[in-house]
């Protein structure tokens, strides 16, 4: 009798270890697909960012103006990327037509850009241009 019941507990001990083992696995592969979402998503954000800097550059209306986009990407894909831009511009006029830019150059690459102006009109920049 006392062998059996040491190959019973023998036996449930190995399960026990291999929900254990199993467990860990589905953990350590949730993790993984979380962490390569996280990075997908840094990488489109990082292409936003670089896309629409460089339609700053190319502008030269705009090109001496210090805007700064920065996106920001959620977790979750549907949900829309944030783009702030911020800095300072020498006039209304200037700001619209930096706005305009920037969501004409975001909407060409993801059409639920939701644009966040943080642009700051200061009148000294044009004397100082």
């Amino acid at each position: 009798m006392s062998q059996t019941a040491t190959d019973g507990a023998g036996a449930g001990s190995m399960a026990i270890l291999a929900f254990i083992v199993i467990g860990m696995l589905v953990l350590i592969g949730v993790g993984v697909k979380l962490y390569d979402l996280k990075r997908k998503r840094d990488a489109d954000g990082v292409a936003l960012q670089a896309r629409v800097s460089d339609a700053l550059m190319r502008e030269p209306e705009v090109f001496a103006l210090a805007v700064t986009p920065t996106a920001h990407v959620p977790w979750w894909s549907g949900t829309p990327v944030r783009l702030e831009m911020t800095g300072r511009v020498p006039s209304h006029e200037a700001r619209d037509q930096v706005v305009q830019l920037v969501e004409r150059e975001a909407r060409q690459i993801r059409p639920d850009v939701i644009l966040v102006d943080r642009l700051q009109v200061d009148a000294t920049i044009s004397r100082a241009a």
